[in-house]
């Protein structure tokens, strides 16, 4: 795989950990239920999300795709699942229309960041390659709260790192999204933290044996607990940059972003 790492993390889930500098960024999976798969989120690009679905089809033929928030890192591959039932949450379909259409026409229509992504290389250039026949594919099967999928459940339990965040919890694995992220600093800028650390709380209480997070490697509920200290410390302002946690940039946004 040239976007992400497959890793088989129960007996019928497997994790999908996005490369640096590819077309994957966040990263996605995909569990296996009766004769299907169901995957959860599909990249930034379509080059890599056709990969995920190649993945997932040496498995089972693909039933659903997952979406667990707006950002582009987590939904921008969707073209390469359009021929089945995308999930989300009703308020994340409509912030992938009304802000995730607007970041996509933005780079589109920017010269200067567009010849700078082919200069650097890397995401921005798989992303650039892609611009211009990009289309936003939003999700048609929308949920509020709870949806069974063939045993499997997708919850929301609000807004976190979003507005609107969903989950897909299966047997002992849950897959977070960006809700939880393993030795990475989270963006806080579009979410509602005091309503985040609530959601840790209840992940933690079920004590999941394996979390695939939105960035970072596999973990488990022991990864809550530094989590949860970094955002509490962010509402009390002490919070500091995690020594070996990725995303370092990330700390400073996030404190510009809770000032403004």
């Amino acid at each position: 795989m040239d976007h992400f790492r497959l890793e088989q993390v129960a007996d019928d889930a497997w994790s999908a950990i996005a490369l640096p500098d590819t077309g994957a960024v966040g990263n996605a999976g995909f569990i296996r239920v009766g004769d299907n798969t169901i995957v959860f989120d599909t990249f930034v690009t379509t080059a890599a999300a056709d990969e995920l679905r190649i993945a997932a089809e040496v498995v089972a033929p693909v039933a659903y795709a997952i979406n667990s928030h707006w950002h582009g890192d987590h939904v921008n591959g969707n073209r390469s699942f359009d021929d089945v039932p995308i999930v989300s949450t009703e308020r994340t379909r409509e912030l992938m229309e009304e802000r995730g259409r607007a970041h996509i026409d933005a780079f589109r229509d920017d010269v200067e960041e567009r010849a700078k992504a082919r200069r650097e290389g890397g995401t921005a250039a798989v992303v650039e390659e892609e611009i211009d026949d990009f289309e936003v594919v939003l999700p048609n099967t929308v949920f509020l709260e709870r949806l069974e999928l063939e045993g499997a459940v997708v919850e929301t339990l609000g807004g976190g790192h979003t507005e609107s965040d969903a989950f897909l919890w299966f047997e002992d694995s849950v897959f977070t999204g960006d809700l939880v992220v393993v030795e990475n600093h989270p963006w806080v800028g579009h979410g509602d933290i005091d309503h985040w650390l609530e959601i840790l709380d209840a992940f933690e209480a079920r004590r999941p044996r394996v979390i695939v997070p939105g960035h970072g490697p596999v973990g488990s509920s022991e990864d809550i607990p530094p989590l949860r200290r970094y955002l509490q410390g962010l509402l009390d302002g002490t919070a500091t940059a995690v020594d070996g946690w990725d995303f370092r940039e990330g700390h400073e946004r996030n404190v510009e972003a809770l000032r403004s």
